[in-house]
């Protein structure tokens, strides 16, 4: 297979090389165009065409550590409702498990992998172990909590499977947009590619960057540990005090003992960071004790996260749809393009994006495939089947967005639009209101995933298309391994809801599914009305953010970032503020070593909590 070689451009087309010392940091690529930022990286990133990337022993690598992630996920999910990223995780772990293969068995592990081959392995272990668990973990548990049954084995692999395959496909005509022309942080696929730069690092600035990537893990690591695995930490400190008649702790205010949040808060800069502050103090410091006040939740048992979800859901989605039409124009054409018939693309690097011949081939096996699953399987009537389809398409297109600007993929609210859209159509069928429900979810977490290794690879030179076929592989594996993990784990219904499987995830979303099947209407009206105001007030920001001068407009608070502090504890908005105003001090600096080296230990706290905190539920699990 042919590709365009950087070599084949006019050398006056090519910008001048980055210092060598900024490249092991680079988290965007220069360009005053899209065209320019184009060639800038065809000439000067693209590795595509000079080092080995899907290779035998790259898949087989990522499918094993796949397996284990997708394990843990899985039991932490039930556990807590919680699941780990586990990008930059799978990345060090395939460094690291190749090197100590090649002291064991030299002849049999070859020469060190290559630093696209590491991201090769990392993309089929992060499709393997994030997007195939998280339906199996809120919605089929919430099905099995609903009807007191599971489904038959080979329908939740087959669902389970293709839900995560129509994902991938929905991401591909995002990728342009989203990742090469915006270039949205990404935070967790920009750390994966500064620790696999960092490990495959020569030169001066390479021993000091990889003592801070090991000091990062360290720390982090051992903070992780001594929280979750010896109880000698909290997981958080809660503020003393009270606001408007409710304690600071019930309101979620503290300081976490976690690093992981702070790394991803450098990584995301200060704008995401400060809105995602606003958002929690406007929400959980203004709004709570209010909520509280009025009854509409209690004090002593409600849980004001439930009733969040609903404005959450509202900014995430109304913002998410403003920008995309507001982007019509661009992504119109950046799908036109994936399937006109011109004879040449109008720039070189669209030779390397998937083929529209792939995704074609791809929608016309899924799509009917997963109709089919749903019909028979879940018995939600075909034409309702395809709409949810269709709809998810859209939503995956937020997933990816709000992912990418905060690094947080928010399917519990995406999955709240579908379940209101069915509690209309099909009111009162509970079951039908979470079989579509797992559409979004599976779909939306994939999608995401995908965008997230696609903006590892990017950094890194990688070719695209491959990188769609590790996610492909990897959905398989992950499917093929956490189902029948699933069954293990949870037998029956009473499997769920007791100390040693809480599942709090598929509580909330059966709970959530009895209320939406029978339509808004039984809403509260104060809870409708802050729906109402959530939409407007996203409505305002968005249009702010084009309309206003630049200078003004750096200002306007992130619409997405403020939606997602709904969806978070503050203590864990204010540990995501924390690593911004780190972000933003050392920028105030400008020096790049400092911003290099920054990143570098921001991706080490990532890697250091994801590598304990899987070790951590390994132990948990066998023990």
């Amino acid at each position: 297979m042919a590709f365009p070689s950087p070599h084949d451009l006019p050398a006056e087309e090519a910008p001048p090389l980055a210092p060598s010392a900024a490249s092991l940091s680079l988290l965007s690529i220069p360009g005053d165009t899209p065209e320019a930022t184009d060639t800038y990286w065809l000439t000067h990133v693209y590795q595509g065409d000079r080092l080995p990337q899907f290779t035998l022993r790259s898949v087989l690598l990522g499918a094993g550590i796949g397996v284990i992630t997708c394990a843990t996920n899985l039991y932490m999910g039930l556990k807590t409702g919680l699941a780990f990223g586990v990008a930059v995780t799978a990345a060090l772990l395939a460094h690291t498990s190749h090197g100590l293969l090649r002291r064991l068995t030299p002849g049999l592990a070859g020469a060190p992998l290559s630093p696209l081959e590491t991201c090769n392995a990392q993309a089929v272990a992060s499709a393997a172990g994030y997007a195939t668990g998280g339906a199996l973990v809120s919605v089929q548990g919430a099905w099995l909590i609903v009807t007191g049954q599971h489904p038959s084995g080979p329908t939740l692999l087959a669902w389970t499977f293709f839900l995560s395959a129509l994902g991938v496909l929905f991401a591909v005509p995002f990728k342009r947009q989203l990742v090469d022309r915006e270039q949205l942080p990404f935070a967790s696929g920009a750390a994966a590619a500064t620790t696999i730069r960092t490990l495959h690092s020569t030169g001066a600035e390479a021993a000091p960057r990889v003592r801070l990537l090991g000091l990062g893990t360290l720390l982090s690591g051992l903070i992780t540990a001594a929280r979750d695995g010896w109880g000698r930490l909290p997981a958080s400190i809660p503020f003393p005090g009270s606001w408007g008649g409710v304690p600071l702790e019930r309101l979620g205010f503290g300081l976490d003992m976690s690093l992981l949040s702070v790394g991803a808060g450098a990584l995301l800069g200060p704008r995401i960071t400060t809105s995602l502050m606003l958002g929690a103090l406007i929400i959980h410091g203004l709004v709570a004790p209010r909520v509280f006040g009025s009854g509409l939740v209690s004090v002593e048992k409600g849980d004001f996260f439930e009733w969040c979800l609903w404005p959450g859901a509202a900014m995430l989605v109304t913002a998410s749809l403003l920008q995309f039409l507001l982007e019509a124009r661009i992504l119109r054409r950046a799908w036109w393009g994936m399937f006109s018939r011109r004879a040449s693309p109008p720039h070189p690097v669209d030779a390397l994006q998937v083929p529209r011949t792939w995704l074609l081939a791809g929608l016309v096996v899924v799509v009917p495939a997963t109709l089919v699953v749903a019909n028979r399987g879940f018995g939600v009537p075909l034409a309702h089947a395809a709409l949810a389809i269709a709809m998810s398409f859209v939503l995956c297109l937020i997933s990816c967005r709000v992912t990418g600007e905060t690094d947080a993929t928010p399917v519990g609210a995406l999955s709240q639009v579908t379940q209101i859209t069915y509690g209309v159509l099909l009111p009162h069928q509970v079951n039908a209101n979470l079989a579509t429900a797992g559409i979004t979810v599976n779909s939306a977490s994939s999608s995401a995933d995908l965008l997230t290794d696609l903006k590892t690879g990017h950094l890194l030179g990688a070719n695209p298309r491959r990188l769609f076929l590790a996610q492909l592989i990897g959905s398989g594996v992950g499917a093929l391994a956490v189902v029948p993990l699933f069954f293990l784990l949870v037998p029956d219904r009473e499997a769920l809801g007791g100390e040693r499987l809480p599942a709090p995830a598929a509580f909330v979303t059966a709970s959530v599914a009895r209320v939406l099947s029978s339509g808004l209407g039984t809403l509260a009206p104060a809870t409708r009305a802050a729906v109402g105001w959530a939409a407007l007030a996203a409505v305002v920001l968005v249009l702010a953010e084009r309309l206003l001068p630049p200078r003004a407009r750096r200002w306007v608070p992130s619409p997405l970032g403020m939606g997602l502090a709904c969806l978070l504890a503050p203590s864990s908005s204010l540990s995501l503020f924390l690593g911004g105003l780190v972000a933003a001090l050392v920028g105030y600096v400008k020096s790049t070593t400092a911003e290099g080296r920054m990143v570098t230990l921001a991706a080490g706290v990532i890697a250091g909590e994801g590598l304990v905190g899987v070790g951590i539920v390994l132990v948990q699990a066998l023990w």
